[in-house]
């Protein structure tokens, strides 16, 4: 049974590094850049080399930030409860903040971020898990309360969307925007294609 089963904080350090290598290795950001600029004749938003690595570096983070709050969503699964809808008990709990601090930590080396550059993207989780349109705000901190727990403020707007089109295009919002909504879609199907491979999680949407 799922419930049975044991999550290794192993698996936390096998999930951060299978986010990067799709983002990266495999090519998402790079081909939502180049599909967006061929798609709206854009192609000056990355025209040069050093424009290029600035745009898949910003909005790489934010694909993370995504795919993180996409990993805190799904991963109560692995316990055999239903996304977003049950609470964990203490061992499960325990379990669940020791994956994530071993995801935070290899997430960190591999990004080569500094500890302000980790606090500040933790903190920027917080803003996405605020803003989830699936679940009110997770209590405390991204890392330690990644396992679900809830209280009762409504969900607000999710940012990616937005944050993503003013990093991409600003002055093509709309457009950016809507290309940005696709691109998220993306990465939650990587995200829980990823998570069904390390931890037999089967995407649920």
């Amino acid at each position: 049974m799922a419930s049975a089963r044991k999550l290794f904080p192993s698996y936390g350090s096998a999930v951060a590094q299978a986010f990067c290598h799709a983002l990266e290795r495999d090519g998402l950001v790079q081909n939502f850049i180049a599909g967006y600029a061929q798609e709206f004749d854009r192609r000056a938003v990355a025209a040069t080399g050093a424009q290029e690595h600035e745009l898949e570096t910003t909005i790489g983070r934010e694909a993370l930030l995504a795919m993180t709050i996409e990993a805190r969503e799904q991963l109560p699964r692995f316990f055999g409860k239903r996304r977003g809808e049950e609470k964990l008990d203490a061992e499960q709990a325990a379990a669940t903040d020791a994956f994530f601090d071993q995801f935070f930590l290899t997430l960190g080396r591999m990004k080569r971020w500094t500890p302000d550059e980790m606090a500040e993207f933790l903190r920027d989780l917080d803003l996405y898990a605020r803003m989830s349109p699936k679940h009110t705000a997770p209590r405390g901190s991204a890392k330690g309360k990644a396992a679900g727990r809830r209280d009762t403020a409504p969900p607000e707007r999710f940012p990616f969307p937005d944050r993503c089109a003013l990093i991409l295009d600003p002055s093509m919002m709309e457009k950016a925007r809507r290309a940005a909504n696709r691109f998220h879609g993306e990465l939650v199907l990587a995200a829980g294609t990823i998570l069904a491979r390390a931890l037999g999680i089967r995407a649920a949407r």
